[in-house]
């Protein structure tokens, strides 16, 4: 079946859907910059959300970090952050379609609970000291394979569990929550990976000085496994059923995208960002951080805590103020432009000296700069989501947000990129050409897609 795209004029389409869930006043002890987690169904996902991305941020710094110990190699760095994605270049239009026809919340639950399977088993390899390369490479392709299926069903699931109006508060306090998360736990890894190390008198090219990160992200998995199963999803919070073949199914949300260009012109964006953007996160900080600044595992988490500061602030400001945001295309532009030339800053300040301040001894402008970084991120994603969802009706939204799978493959095809680039030509000029390439990006198609510049 063709779907015609959603009137330019702007109309959102979530009127279109049926309203699952009715609006209440908060309570009068609550924000109204919180007022969203005032429904129990919401505030489930995003207590398992939260669990859940403090498990994959606590890997997500750890691992590299941990095969920078082992091999020394950024190429092997690269690769591993390779490996955690490919899965979803190949997975993601299937579990759209699945996100689709299925029970979205059934759906989740058995990605996390096999998810939790293959990090125990991991964990366990590292506790008993038996772990070998190859352990990292595969567990790191099921881990993307069972995410996968669980990030469209959560994405499509969300405009369900509150009131349309409360649509962009919502959002932004999900980016939000993931942002805390990212504060605690890149500071809390690079934190007990020395003090477990210390404790137990590991030396620093043991796999086991990485024991008590990985524990902390068994207890996080089962936390989400809980939440994820309190859930309750509204009537109408999943698809209708369809009689569509599978390959049906994919080409009706192909040729939406494809006929939107507001949706064309934000997955050209993403794919963008997360190729030479988002591999700041899992290559070019633990990379800088321990071989340019020589500041160690717990330099590289507070690095990355501090792009989480600046993405707080960033979710928080669209929590209370997004709804009245206009030029959301405009917007997006702007901020992919920010991000791009805050990452090209920081790989050119990254070799200067530390500076002292109030007593310690810091990268003080990097400081600055992924500040910066994380303030646009939080803005573009947000910004991104909201429009995706807005202009997306519901029983294509599981289809439409499984194409973002599609750029967690291209961040990983920028992870090997950014390996190879670093080993080419060092750390601080290929971020800072990586950080060029997003700006390139934003000012390209913002001229040549004028219908999403314009967006309102």
């Amino acid at each position: 079946m063709h779907r015609n795209p959603p009137d330019p004029s702007g109309e959102n389409i979530l009127a279109a859907d049926a309203a699952v869930a009715t609006w209440k006043e908060p309570p009068h002890w609550l924000p109204a910059v919180f007022h969203s987690l005032a429904y129990r169904n919401y505030s489930l996902l995003v207590i398992g959300q939260v669990s859940n991305s403090l498990a994959q941020w606590v890997d997500m710094v750890a691992r590299p970090i941990m095969m920078i110990a082992l091999t020394g190699s950024a190429v092997q760095v690269g690769l591993v952050a390779m490996a955690r994605g490919v899965p979803m270049l190949f997975l993601g239009p299937i579990s759209g379609i699945l996100a689709d026809r299925m029970d979205r919340r059934f759906l989740m639950l058995i990605a996390k609970v096999l998810s939790q399977v293959v990090n125990i088993a991991f964990t366990a390899l590292i506790l008993t000291g038996r772990l070998e390369i190859w352990h990292i490479y595969a567990t790191a392709i099921l881990r993307s394979v069972l995410m996968a299926f669980d990030q469209p069903a959560r994405q499509a699931l969300l405009p369900s569990l509150v009131p349309p109006r409360l649509l962009v508060n919502a959002i932004a306090l999900n980016s939000g929550s993931m942002q805390v998360v990212r504060i605690v736990s890149a500071s809390l890894t690079g934190v007990m990976i020395a003090v477990w190390a210390k404790a137990f008198g590991f030396a620093e090219d043991d796999v086991r000085v990485f024991g008590g990160a990985y524990v902390l992200t068994v207890v996080a998995y089962a936390v989400a496994i809980i939440a994820t199963y309190m859930l309750r999803v509204p009537a109408g919070g999943n698809a209708k059923h369809t009689n569509d073949s599978w390959g049906g199914s994919f080409l009706e949300g192909l040729r939406y995208v494809l006929h939107n260009p507001v949706i064309l012109g934000i997955l050209i964006l993403l794919a963008v960002q997360t190729t030479f953007g988002m591999p700041y996160q899992s290559v070019f900080v633990p990379w800088l951080a321990i071989k340019v600044m020589d500041i160690g595992p717990e330099g590289a988490g507070m690095l990355i805590a501090v792009s989480g500061f600046g993405s707080l602030l960033g979710a928080m400001a669209v929590a209370a103020r997004g709804h009245l945001l206009r030029r959301r295309g405009l917007i997006i532009l702007i901020a992919l432009a920010l991000y791009g030339g805050s990452l090209a800053a920081l790989g050119l300040t990254s070799a200067l000296p530390l500076v002292g301040v109030i007593g310690l001894t810091l990268p003080l402008l990097p400081i600055i700069t992924l500040f910066l970084v994380g303030l646009a991120q939080t803005s573009l994603m947000s910004m991104k989501n909201m429009v995706l969802l807005e202009d997306t009706p519901n029983d294509l939204r599981g289809r439409v947000m499984s194409f973002q799978s599609w750029d967690r493959g291209f961040q990983t095809l920028g992870g090997g990129l950014g390996g190879f680039a670093i080993a080419a030509m060092g750390g601080p000029f290929a971020l800072a050409a990586f950080g060029a390439t997003c700006i390139l990006g934003a000012l390209v198609v913002g001229i040549l897609m004028p219908r999403l510049r314009n967006h309102n």
